[in-house]
């Protein structure tokens, strides 16, 4: 997300040409980018830079333009850009401009400033305009930002042909959905009778509902089920790193390959060549999908002869990287008579690799090491471990684990915070553990969208929405001191940023338009003089009073936020010279 800081608004007590500059703040894009020569590169963010604040400068005020003329307001100059006018045209009443500076840009009209207004064009001044058309023409720009992004956000969805269904791949041990009932392969469908399009869209549902019952209408072998689901209420973090209770069913949309652990040397299994990170992919000629279909087809055979067909990954350097070659092998595996079967495990709670220095590495565990519990409860689920991970966090987390003919031992896990700079050179901080499973993954096919205007059009207002949301809870953080002004970043991070993403395409500059558009319509909102919102905080106060503020009230706080602001500003270019030169 990002802040911004600043646009000058037009308001009725100030001269007539008010700028508009928007300068970004915290942003999370984070694919990783290519390099440019120095020239080209500085030449390709200037373009950028011009492309990305452009539009936004020419939405705010072309909304502030259609208000006035919507309620008959006289406009006597519209420009993009401040300085000389390069190019100008006039139309009607109004001259339109395009100035050299793209830093802002400002719509003059009647009655703005301090001018006398000619008693012919007394009913067209902005000043003598009911308060009801002051509060639209005021707020008709920081609205035609927030709008912006639900048209942007609409045609970006609208290019979506196909969604990945709500099709359950994996259901975890003991979670809300296996005491339900819900099987893999199942298909939700509906819940509460609200018609589910994907899996984004059951996830979103259920994280809305903790600890609620939920009527879920599944699709199993082509009969429609119902169940009742109570979604356990788990704490999770968002973006700003704000604890928040959301809902989880315990379902992942991955299904797990069949791939295998071995940790008993002695077994069939290991004797006959099989290694942990194998793929069985048929056993007595019936193929076999998925690790949940590979322990129900091996406790079928009982102690009968297992024949299996396998892959094994050997590693091929290649000059660009470093392939994979898979090749098939057989086996045959007699079950051994004291019950210790074949001695094939599910692979998924095995690891395939540990990170040199990590949190798991310190704790001692190793590549080939068999998850058996966490903090006492047994699992044979990598996800149950990442589940208590991601809720103990920093705290100390007690594992069982075996390594390959070792017995199980205790190991004492604690997690750190690992820190990071993204491609927008932006701090950022995750915590680290450093181990990963064998967890060779597929998903149910893409299917085409039903409905894809409603599709495009619900999700581009959520988006925005969600921006909206996420604004508000920084600027509540801000206040309260729970972030700081460090995270501020002024035009030279605009620059830097636009450039930058522009690099990954036009997708994520896309993105950032509509990011920067909400920031510029949520932050003029605000009740600052010298923003639009502080121009309504005035009409409010006339509202109330029944009279218009005084002149020297207007202008002492217009002085003051106007420091605000400049004080804002300074502060986020030292933070954007420590960031980019430092």
């Amino acid at each position: 997300m990002g802040r911004h800081k600043r646009p000058i608004s037009v308001g009725d007590e100030r001269p007539r040409r008010r700028a508009r500059t928007a300068t970004p703040a915290l942003l999370e894009p984070t694919p990783e980018g290519g390099h440019t020569c120095y020239a080209g590169r500085a030449m390709g963010n200037i373009w950028a830079f011009i492309l990305l604040i452009g539009p936004l400068i020419f939405v705010h005020e072309l909304g502030h333009l259609l208000a006035a003329k919507l309620v008959d307001v006289k406009v006597l100059r519209f420009s993009i850009g401040f300085g000389p006018p390069l190019l100008r045209a006039r139309f009607g009443e109004t001259e339109y401009c395009l100035a050299p500076i793209p830093l802002g840009g400002y719509v003059s009209m009647l009655g703005q400033g301090n001018d006398d207004v000619p008693l012919a064009e007394h009913d067209r001044a902005l000043s003598n305009k009911p308060l009801w058309a002051r509060y639209l023409v005021l707020g008709a720009g920081p609205v035609a930002n927030l709008v912006l992004p639900i048209l942007v956000y609409f045609f970006f969805f609208l290019q979506q042909t196909t969604l990945t269904p709500a099709v359950v791949g994996t259901v975890v041990a003991g979670s809300a959905a296996d005491q339900a009932g819900l099987m893999q392969g199942d298909r939700i469908v509906a819940i509460d009778d609200r018609d589910i399009r994907s899996w984004n869209d059951m996830s979103q549902r259920v994280a809305e509902s903790p600890g609620v019952d939920l009527k879920v209408q599944i699709e199993r072998d082509g009969k429609r089920l119902d169940r009742t689901v109570t979604p356990a209420k788990k704490v999770t973090r968002n973006a700003l790193g704000v604890a928040t209770p959301v809902g989880r069913l315990g379902v992942n949309q991955a299904f797990y390959a069949p791939q295998i652990g071995i940790i008993d040397p002695r077994s069939p299994a290991y004797l006959e060549g099989l290694r942990s990170g194998d793929t069985i992919t048929s056993i007595n000629g019936e193929p076999v999908r998925t690790v949940e279909e590979l322990q129900r087809m091996l406790d079928s055979t009982g102690d009968g002869l297992v024949r299996l067909t396998y892959l094994r990954a050997t590693a091929v350097a290649a000059p660009l990287a470093t392939l994979l070659w898979y090749e098939s092998a057989h086996a045959q595996l007699l079950p051994g008579k004291d019950g210790s079967g074949t001695g094939i495990l599910p692979g998924n709670a095995f690891i395939r690799s540990v990170e040199p220095g990590s949190p798991a590495d310190r704790a001692g565990l190793r590549p080939g090491d068999r998850l058996l519990s966490v903090d006492g409860t047994s699992t044979e689920q990598w996800e149950i471990l990442t589940e208590v991970l991601g809720q103990r966090r920093l705290e100390p987390v007690e594992l069982s684990v075996q390594s390959l003919g070792d017995a199980p031992r205790t190991v004492s896990l604690q997690l750190e915070i690992r820190s990071w700079r993204d491609i927008y050179q932006q701090d950022r901080q995750e915590v680290w553990f450093g181990a990963r499973p064998f967890a060779k993954t597929y998903f149910a096919p893409p299917e085409p969208i039903r409905g894809r205007f409603t599709y495009a059009m619900g999700a581009a207002v959520q988006q925005t929405g969600a921006s909206i949301s996420l604004m508000w809870a920084t600027l509540v953080q801000m206040l309260t001191f729970e972030r700081g002004v460090d995270e501020l970043s002024s035009v030279v991070g605009l620059f830097k940023v636009a450039g930058t993403a522009a690099e990954q395409g036009p997708g994520q500059f896309l993105e950032l338009v509509a990011l920067l558009s909400v920031n510029l319509g949520f932050v003029n909102l605000l009740p600052i003089p010298i923003l639009d919102g502080g121009h309504l905080l005035f009409f409010t106060v006339e509202a109330i009073r029944r009279r218009p503020m005084g002149q020297r009230a207007r202008e002492i706080a217009s002085a003051v936020g106007l420091v605000v602001i400049l004080l804002l500003l300074l502060v986020a270019a030292r933070n954007d010279i420590i960031r980019y030169w430092l």
